[in-house]
């Protein structure tokens, strides 16, 4: 695998960034990137909804994974901490990222089984 560095941006609104966050969202950004999934870029956003009426989950992060072929993968979530809002938005992403590792493996083997469809057509003939 080609081994180039993971373009990440993390930003913060209306909350002061920690290091402890930062720390976290680059541990999990990085852990997103296997051997089969190849992230471009990645940029997560923690804001906090200062709106009174917004009710107890005023933390949210928003995470967005860019692939190869211009194909983005995005989650927001909710909660009451920004720990808990990291947690389930890079669950979500990893949820995500398996779907299209496996919308990719079917259309490979689909293309396969037709490979070797034509190929025994050919050979019959």
């Amino acid at each position: 695998m080609d081994e180039q560095s993971l373009d990440v941006k993390i930003e913060s609104r209306n909350v002061g960034m920690t290091p402890r966050w930062k720390a976290e969202i680059e541990r999990r950004t990085e852990a997103l990137q296997t051997d089969t999934i190849r992230i471009i870029h990645a940029r997560v956003t923690l804001t906090k909804n200062a709106h009174h009426k917004k009710g107890a989950d005023n933390a949210e992060a928003l995470v967005v994974v860019t692939l190869p072929r211009r194909r983005t993968v995005t989650a927001r979530k909710e909660s009451k901490t920004f720990e808990e809002a990291i947690r389930s938005a890079f669950q979500a992403i990893e949820h995500e990222l398996e779907k299209v590792e496996e919308k990719r493996l079917a259309r490979n083997a689909k293309a396969t089984a037709k490979r070797i469809e034509k190929a025994m057509a050919l050979t019959a003939v």
